[in-house]
């Protein structure tokens, strides 16, 4: 009875003893620096295939919004100084000083044609985790009762781990469409018409005289 009570604490003491325990320490101590080196692996090849998050939240100002739904395509493949098209977005580059233009994201809006579609929450918010590095066309393809559609954009989406923030504003129907077009595309239309109107005037001046 007494040798099975203290057999226990024996071997709890050639445990730590000084020549059988510093050989345990060690192989203890290089087990967790190796299982620590694997979970640190792990963690940065997680976060380098996660890649960014893209987050749209529609500015609706203090009305309620309800249903619609954003998408979002890739249209480019980073490259020197801007974006490479995709073929069926007709290919070439796209400088990254011209990425503002209005009038190249509509012209993409018309090529697009299957993306990542996801549905408003009660927010009016999206979000688009796992996005690979390119060029990006985001659009409205729900539109929200009672508000317009979101003029469509184009989004850069770098490489790394971060979430980008987009919030494009949305007018009620009650008001004027938004206006998707660049002022000057107008005022290029207004400026054709009215030499149009005064070549004319000056024909009919001239016929005038003539007769």
């Amino acid at each position: 009875m007494r040798s099975a009570f203290f057999r226990p604490l024996r071997f709890a003491i050639l445990a730590v003893s000084p020549r059988k325990g510093r050989g345990r320490l060690k192989r203890g101590i290089m087990a967790l620096l190796v299982t620590a080196a694997v979970l640190a692996l792990s963690i940065t090849a997680g976060a380098s295939e996660t890649g960014c998050s893209v987050e749209v939240k529609l500015d609706a100002g203090e009305l309620p919004v309800t249903n619609g739904a954003v998408t979002l395509y890739r249209v480019g493949v980073p490259t020197d100084g801007g974006y490479r098209l995709l073929d069926r977005y007709g290919g070439g580059v796209v400088r990254s000083e011209d990425l503002s233009s209005g009038n190249l994201a509509r012209w993409l809006s018309e090529l697009a044609d299957s993306g990542r579609e996801q549905l408003l929450d009660v927010e009016g918010r999206v979000f688009f985790s796992h996005v690979e590095e390119g060029l990006y066309l985001v659009r409205q393809t729900q539109r929200m009762d009672g508000f317009w559609p979101f003029r469509v954009f184009l989004a850069e989406v770098p490489v790394g781990q971060q979430v980008l923030r987009y919030e494009p504003v949305v007018q009620p129907i009650t008001e004027e469409p938004p206006c998707t077009g660049d002022l000057t595309i107008y005022l290029s239309v207004l400026c054709m018409a009215l030499s149009g109107g005064g070549l004319v005037c000056c024909e009919i001046w001239n016929r005038k005289k003539r007769g």
